[in-house]
């Protein structure tokens, strides 16, 4: 990868040159099967499930700010390399298994609402229906309408909250989105991986590039906000390939391209997700065998290549791997479940097998829960129990809470206010070890820079280019299991 490119992105020229980037910061190649990076902390005092709820009837969150999450572990295929929790339903007999998970999401929630007095006080920025494929809801009004209007009875929801929901290109036809936006879905989530009907066709995607640009122009009718999920490093991706799938995009105008990476790490072993088709150790290896999966060189070229034809758009991340068109959103231009769930790490209530949030508000000290992530141990538990269906949570403290926070925040890209920190925890990020060695070094490396007069630090786009990796490395591993005391305020 020696191909450096000099392009305007925003105000600014940058110089593009990934393979000099990886180059000169060893620390943060990782390698394909271990990619699989988590914003959420793995670290902290494992709690069970009778202890989180202890710990979540104590929680004041009150009147303070909150993104509410709800999982569907719904899909009429199964991609080869997803490792979240779902399961399938093949076409045209969703009926019983969208009303069934309707009432179970709902009855959840109740169970919650019941329990903690705090839960219908919180105010509700911003609410997302994930999965799985959360828009197989929208096939019919009546498989929708009871979790929205439950939503909206029971729950505090401010003026201007941003409802989402995702789905792939088959799920966001016209009549479809005249259903969500009846609803007040102001904001959507398309994933399409590819425009290359080969690498769709490898990964077992059951859709077209025709199918994804329908899609899209039905999304770009609505005049709402949405993104569309770009993966790269998949099996018969090219560079130029990559490049040609951006162009189409920002040439149509696409709000908001999100750019992934390909995870093959074992996410049923961390507990958060099912193990995909290849992560399979006998599957995983006959593809190498076969020479399908891109080496991490060529894999960081594709990103290399996207990234060329965004900043030649005038597209900018925000929050990482996001990009978007000047003045889609406001504050920053990043969405609003993006400011709550990375920027501020607002409380996040989560919903559904698999799901996992966290309480945090504002404190020193924040709570992850984890639901029970086996969808058939969920809903027996739903049917046949009347508690709560949490699996564990982690109690993070100290440097794991300041880790935690700060990869949160650079996730969002946007300022990481010094001031915050110091009230927060009582850390000097600049001043104070471990983080002014670590800080020092990301400044050193270009990885971030001074902004607002010294008083914050921000990714540059070296830094975002790698930003998982500096999560991973700086603020979990570094930061996060330091036993430097940390000051209380």
């Amino acid at each position: 990868m020696t191909t450096t490119v000099s392009t305007q992105g925003l105000a600014e020229t940058h110089e593009l040159n990934l393979g000099r980037l990886l180059d000169r910061n060893p620390q943060l190649q990782v390698p394909r099967d271990q990619y699989n990076i988590n914003v959420t902390s793995n670290e902290g005092e494992k709690l069970s499930a009778e202890e989180v709820a202890t710990e979540y009837g104590r929680f004041e969150g009150a009147g303070l700010p909150a993104h509410l999450y709800f999982h569907l572990p719904l899909c009429n295929y199964i991609c080869h390399f997803c490792n979240y929790v779902k399961r399938l339903v093949p076409r045209g007999k969703e009926d019983g298994a969208l009303r069934l998970w309707t009432d179970l999401l709902i009855e959840e929630s109740r169970r919650y609402l019941d329990r903690f007095d705090w839960l219908p006080q919180a105010r509700i920025e911003s609410f997302y229906i994930g999965g799985g494929t959360a828009a197989l809801l929208l096939n019919d009004r009546d498989y929708i309408a009871p979790l929205v209007e439950h939503v909206r009875s029971a729950y505090q929801l401010t003026d201007s909250v941003e409802f989402n929901i995702e789905g792939n290109p088959e799920n966001f036809g016209k009549e479809h989105l005249a259903i969500a936006r009846d609803l007040g879905f102001n904001r959507f989530s398309l994933g399409v991986q590819s425009l290359q009907d080969e690498v769709n066709d490898f990964t077992k995607r059951r859709h077209s590039t025709e199918q994804s640009l329908d899609a899209i122009r039905n999304l770009l009718d609505t005049g709402c906000p949405f993104n569309v999920d770009m993966m790269f490093g998949l099996p018969y991706q090219t560079p130029e390939s990559v490049r040609r799938d951006m162009k189409i995009l920002t040439d149509l105008g696409v709000p908001t391209i999100t750019i992934y990476r390909l995870r093959n790490a074992d996410r049923e072993e961390m507990g958060i997700g099912n193990r995909a088709v290849w992560n399979n150790p006998v599957v995983r290896e006959r593809l190498i065998q076969e020479g399908r999966f891109p080496e991490l060189e060529a894999t960081y070229e594709m990103r290399q290549a996207a990234v060329e034809v965004l900043l030649e758009a005038g597209y900018y991340p925000s929050p990482c791997g996001w990009w978007s068109r000047p003045g889609t959103y406001e504050g920053g231009n990043i969405p609003q479940t993006s400011k709550n769930k990375w920027e501020h790490y607002n409380t996040m209530i989560a919903y559904g097998p698999g799901a996992y949030g966290w309480l945090t508000g504002g404190r020193d000290e924040f709570l992850q829960t984890h639901n029970i992530t086996d969808i058939s141990k969920y809903v027996s538990f739903m049917q046949k129990e009347e508690g709560l269906p949490l699996a564990y949570g982690r109690k993070l403290d100290g440097h794991k809470a300041i880790g935690t926070a700060l990869g949160f925040n650079f996730k969002a890209n946007q300022p990481i206010v010094l001031a915050r920190y110091q009230e927060q925890f009582g850390a000097d990020l600049l001043g104070m070890e471990p983080f002014a060695s670590a800080f020092a070094e990301l400044l050193e490396r270009g990885l971030v820079e001074m902004v607002d007069d010294g008083a914050a630090i921000k990714p540059t786009l070296d830094g975002e280019a790698l930003h998982e990796e500096i999560i991973f490395h700086y603020f979990h591993q570094r930061i996060g299991l330091s036993d430097a005391p940390v000051c209380r305020r």
